[in-house]
C-alpha cells in the first residue's frame, strides 16, 4: 500500500508539471511570434551578408545618374601663333591666353542606353538584397525551429529524469521488501544515468545553436531565446505556390535584370557605332598692336568634330556580340534556374506535407495512448503485475515519441520557412535600401 501511495503521488506530480507546462505553453505563444518576428526585424538591420547586400545595391544606384551625364568638358588655356622669340606681344596673330572649352556630344539615345543598363543592374541588385534577405530570414525561422526542438528534448528529457527518479525510488523499495530483484534497482540507476548524459549533450547543441542565432541577426555573441511553442504556418495549395515563385522569387527577378541590363548594353554597343560629335570654342586675347597703332582684336574659333569608330569591327561588334552572348546566357540561366526552383519547391512541399499529415496523428493519437500505457504499467508494476523492462519500455517509447514530435513541429516549421523564401514571401519589403 505504500508503495502504491507513492506511485500515485509520483504520478499525480508529473502529471500537474505537465498540465502546467501546457498551460503556459499557450500562455506564451504570442510572445514567442513576437520574439521571432524581432529577432528576424534585427537580423534584417545587422547581418553581415545583408549589409553587404545593401552597401552594393546602393553602390549600383549611384552609377545611374554619371551613366546618363554628358562627358566632362575639357578646358585649355594655350598660347597660339608665339613668333620664335617667344615675345608674346610683339606679333598681332600672337593669341595669349587662348582659353578653349570643348564638349563631346553622345550620339541620340546612346547616354539613355547606357543609363538603363545601369538600371537594371540596380534593380538586379535589389533582388540581390532581397533574395540575401529572405535567405537570411529562412536560417533565422530553421535556427528557431531547431532551438525549438532542442528545448523540447530537454524538458521531455528532464521530465523523464523526474519519472525516473521516481522509478529509482519504487525501485529501491520494492527490492527492500524482497518484491523485486537488484536487477531492477541497477537497470533504473543506468536509465537514469544515460538520461543525464543525453541532457548534457542537449545542453551542448543549445549552446551551439544559440551562437548560430547570434551570427545570423549580426551579434559575435550567442543569442538566448524562449522559446517554447512555435506558431506553425497554415498549410498552402501547390498550384499557389507556383505562381508566387514565378511572379515574386527575387532570384528569378534578378536574372530578368540581367537580361534586360545586357539588352540595353547591346542597344549601347550600335549606338556606339555611330559617330559621336565634339564641339568646341576657343577665346583668344591678343596684346599686339596694329600697324595703325591701334590694340589687335580678340580672336574667337569655333570648331566641330566627329569620333571615327574606324575599329568597328574589332570593338563595337565585339562589344555588340559581348552583350548578345550575355543576354541569351541570361536567358538559359533564368530557365535553368525556374527549373531548379520549381525542384526545390516541389521537394519541400512534399516534405512539409508529410510533417503535416503525422501531426495530428502524433499529438491526438499516438502520444495520449503512449502515456495511457506508460501510466498504467507504473501503476501494474507497484502491484506486480507487469515487469520492471516493461516499464521503463514503455516510458523510453512515450519520450522518444514526444520527441520525435517535436523533431516532426521543427521540420515542418523550417520545411514551411524554405517555402517562404522560395516563393519570395514579403520580397517586396525587403528590396529597399535603408
Amino acid at each position: 500500500m505504500l508503495v502504491f501511495k507513492i506511485l500515485s503521488g509520483m504520478l499525480m506530480s508529473s502529471r500537474l508539471k505537465f498540465v502546467s507546462l501546457l498551460v503556459l505553453i499557450a500562455a506564451v505563444s504570442a510572445s514567442a511570434q513576437t520574439e521571432l518576428d524581432s529577432l528576424i526585424a534585427t537580423a534584417i538591420q545587422n547581418n553581415p551578408e545583408i549589409k553587404m547586400a545593401r552597401y552594393e545595391s546602393s553602390a549600383a544606384e549611384a552609377r545611374i545618374s554619371p551613366a546618363r551625364t554628358l562627358p566632362d568638358p575639357q578646358l585649355s588655356i594655350m598660347a597660339e601663333n608665339v613668333p620664335s622669340n617667344f615675345s608674346l606681344t610683339s606679333d598681332e596673330m600672337t593669341m595669349f591666353p587662348q582659353f578653349k572649352v570643348m564638349q563631346m556630344f553622345p550620339w541620340f539615345g546612346k547616354l539613355n542606353a547606357g543609363g538603363s543598363a545601369e538600371k537594371y543592374n540596380y534593380e538586379a541588385s535589389r533582388d540581390q538584397l532581397a533574395g540575401t534577405s529572405l535567405e537570411v530570414i529562412a536560417n533565422v525561422k530553421k535556427v528557431y525551429g531547431e532551438i525549438y526542438q532542442t528545448k523540447k528534448n530537454l524538458s521531455y528529457l528532464e521530465y523523464k529524469q523526474m519519472l525516473l527518479d521516481g522509478v529509482v525510488k519504487v525501485a529501491e523499495q520494492l527490492f527492500a521488501v524482497g518484491q523485486v530483484p537488484q536487477q531492477d534497482v541497477f537497470r533504473a540507476t543506468a536509465e537514469l544515468t544515460m538520461v543525464h548524459a543525453d541532457i548534457i549533450n542537449m545542453n551542448s547543441m543549445l549552446r551551439q545553436e544559440y551562437a548560430e542565432l547570434g551570427a545570423l541577426v549580426g551579434s559575435d555573441k550567442p543569442i538566448a531565446v524562449q522559446v517554447d511553442t512555435l506558431e506553425l504556418p497554415q498549410f498552402p495549395q501547390l498550384s499557389t505556390l507556383d505562381t508566387a515563385l514565378i511572379n515574386n522569387n527575387p532570384y528569378l527577378s534578378q536574372i530578368s535584370n540581367v537580361s534586360e541590363s545586357a539588352n540595353a548594353k547591346k542597344v549601347f554597343a550600335r549606338k556606339d557605332a555611330i559617330p559621336d560629335l565634339n564641339v568646341g570654342v576657343s577665346y583668344g586675347y591678343r596684346g599686339a598692336l596694329m600697324p595703325d597703332g591701334t590694340k589687335a582684336l580678340n580672336m574667337m574659333n569655333f570648331e566641330v568634330g566627329f569620333r571615327l569608330p574606324i575599329f568597328f569591327g574589332s570593338k563595337q561588334q565585339k562589344m555588340i556580340d559581348e552583350a548578345d552572348f550575355m543576354e541569351q546566357a541570361a536567358n538559359q540561366q533564368y530557365n535553368s534556374v525556374e527549373i531548379s526552383l520549381q525542384s526545390q519547391l516541389g521537394s519541400t512541399y512534399a516534405d512539409a506535407e508529410a510533417q503535416y499529415d503525422l501531426i495530428p496523428l502524433y499529438s491526438k493519437e499516438l502520444i495520449p495512448q503512449y502515456e495511457a500505457t506508460y501510466n498504467s504499467s507504473l501503476s501494474s508494476y507497484s502491484v506486480g503485475k507487469t515487469t520492471f523492462a516493461m516499464l521503463i519500455d514503455n516510458l523510453t517509447t512515450l519520450i522518444n515519441t514526444k520527441i520525435e514530435f517535436a523533431r516532426i513541429e521543427s521540420q515542418y516549421f523550417s520545411a514551411m520557412a524554405e517555402i517562404s523564401k522560395l516563393v519570395g514571401e514579403g520580397v517586396e519589403n525587403y528590396r529597399g535600401e535603408k
